[in-house]
């Protein structure tokens, strides 16, 4: 069995959340348990990933953690990923707002699991135009999702002023207009999960596994208003009912697209084609 032998977690000093203390404090209490650890600032933004990526290149296994929210997470997970190294392994601290991942993967005590090497391989989803890809650890959505997620991250947040937003952001909504195999779709809200729940409070009801190979694709047809906000309630109290599960996911952009990997937003252009997949058990992790 591989055994971790260093820790590092990357954190941003200019957080509004508790990055910094949330790293720092992880870290004494490794150092307690006698692992190896250090807390290691990020210097701009998309400066986890660069970090990730050097630290998980080292012949020796290290974990590299990210005292974050969502965003952050994902630019670590890309970094390891983007090593190819096998020995790296990845982790969270929540120190965000919605800390998706974390609350859906949590389980024991994570200095023990890292003093015993308690590490587990899970899907993550990979999302690709031409020679350009990018990974997602836990959703990626379209329509809805990122024009919200862009509002509420423009804006410094208490619970109040968080409904708030979403509730007139809903009446903003412009629909997702794509090819589905020479099919046009329009979507106010279309998101591939590899967890069962997205943006803190939305939640999918018949999610498998993080290990199976496949993702739950959940699909809200452009129509009315009222149809938007019976599904809003419907996911964050039951949860909804994935429309389809599968492997792979390709589509056509039939005008500018704005796409939500975790908490990073990324665009793609008319006629781009892009395809989701699952790649299955990639990514070690300890959370």
């Amino acid at each position: 069995m591989m055994k971790i032998q260093s820790v590092v977690v990357i954190y941003n000093p200019n957080s509004t959340g508790n990055s910094r203390k949330n790293a720092e404090d992880f870290v004494d209490k490794l150092h307690d348990a006698d692992i190896p650890a250090r807390a290691v600032a990020t210097k701009r933004r998309g400066h986890a990933k660069t970090l990730a990526r050097q630290y998980a290149e080292r012949p020796t296994p290290t974990m590299i953690i990210s005292s974050s929210g969502d965003g952050s997470y994902n630019e670590v997970v890309n970094g390891i990923l983007r090593s190819k190294n096998p020995r790296a392994v990845a982790g969270v601290l929540p120190s965000g707002n919605a800390n998706d991942h974390w609350n859906f993967m949590h389980h024991g005590n994570t200095v023990r699991r890292i003093a015993r090497s308690d590490i587990e391989q899970i899907d993550v989803l990979k999302i690709s135009r031409g020679s350009w890809y990018r990974y997602a650890h836990s959703y990626i959505g379209l329509g809805m999702t990122p024009q919200i997620g862009e509002v509420l991250t423009a804006n410094k947040l208490n619970p109040f002023k968080e409904a708030w937003l979403v509730l007139t952001s809903i009446f903003k909504v412009r629909p997702v207009k794509i090819e589905v195999d020479g099919d046009t779709k329009r979507y106010d809200h279309l998101v591939f999960s590899n967890i069962g729940r997205m943006s803190k409070f939305l939640k999918v009801a018949d999610h498998g596994t993080i290990h199976d190979g496949k993702f739950e694709v959940i699909e809200v047809k452009s129509g009315t208003l009222t149809g938007l906000v019976r599904y809003l309630f419907r996911a964050a109290s039951t949860g909804v009912q994935a429309d389809t599960t599968t492997d792979c996911y390709t589509f056509t952009c039939l005008r500018p697209l704005k796409v939500q990997l975790d908490g990073e937003v990324v665009e793609f252009d008319k006629g781009d084609e892009v395809t989701i997949t699952s790649e299955q058990r990639i990514l070690s992790t300890i959370v």
